[in-house]
């Protein structure tokens, strides 16, 4: 009897635990309902009076309250992602192929023909008779003296005073009337002695000119300066024996 009564006694605690465990779900499924989605507040009701004499009319019903519009999902759908154009094939260019330039064809060009050899003859100016250069005077002395030797200085003393006796006739001389006329011109060679104080003596032609009028000019010219300018201290000579030119010529216009 004591073991059936205490079995009973579990069985009935049990059966109050699970009812608890059952109301105290129900009751946090309720709150957590309240919670999520309150009801909505009533609507306010609008009274109107009527006049004594009105007749009772049916009171207005209140229109529905508007459902609340569904809220439509809306899905974002990722955009459509395009391939990629296709990249153009590379259109192949046609190189022309370089060739080799053939042989050139060189016309042969006649040759020129040789010009003549025989040059024509060019008039040629009327003959001048030639005229020679006077040389240089030669001179040979004697004397008691020393002589120049290989004085250097006396030497270019002697030179100077054969090129001063040289210039000194050849500005004397006169061109013969007659040579002119005939137009004679050539060069005499003439040869004489100078003594120290210029006295001139042994006057003779050594060349002749071809124009006996020049060379009788030239020995009355000697004639005609003596005596030529004294021999300077430094010629230790008493004498001395020159060949000078003087030179007969015609001037060209």
């Amino acid at each position: 009897m004591s073991d059936a009564r205490a079995g009973s006694g579990r069985w009935t605690i049990a059966a109050a635990i699970a009812l608890g465990g059952h109301a105290v779900a129900a009751g946090m499924v309720l709150a957590s309902r309240s919670a999520i989605s309150p009801a909505p507040p009533p609507e306010p009701v609008m009274l109107i009076e009527l006049p004594a004499d009105a007749a009772p009319t049916s009171a207005p019903t209140s229109a529905p309250a508007p459902a609340p519009a569904a809220q439509r999902e809306v899905r974002q759908e990722p955009a459509s992602i395009r391939p990629p154009a296709p990249v153009p094939a590379p259109v192949p260019i046609d190189v022309p192929q370089l060739r080799a330039p053939g042989p050139v064809e060189v016309a042969a060009l006649p040759l020129p023909q040789p010009a003549s050899t025989r040059a024509e003859p060019a008039s040629q100016p009327a003959p001048q008779p030639a005229t020679t250069r006077p040389a240089p005077p030669e001179a040979s002395g004697a004397g008691t003296g020393t002589t120049a030797g290989g004085d250097p200085r006396a030497r270019r003393q002697e030179a100077d005073y054969f090129a001063l006796v040289s210039a000194h006739l050849n500005r004397k001389k006169r061109y013969p009337i007659e040579a002119k006329k005939a137009r004679q011109q050539g060069v005499v060679t003439v040869r004489f002695t100078v003594a120290r104080d210029g006295t001139v003596s042994n006057v003779a032609i050594k060349r002749s000119s071809g124009h006996a009028l020049l060379d009788t000019a030239t020995t009355d010219l000697l004639a005609q300066v003596s005596p030529l300018p004294r021999m300077p201290a430094s010629m230790a000579r008493d004498r001395v024996t020159l060949s000078l030119p003087i030179e007969y010529a015609l001037k060209t216009d």
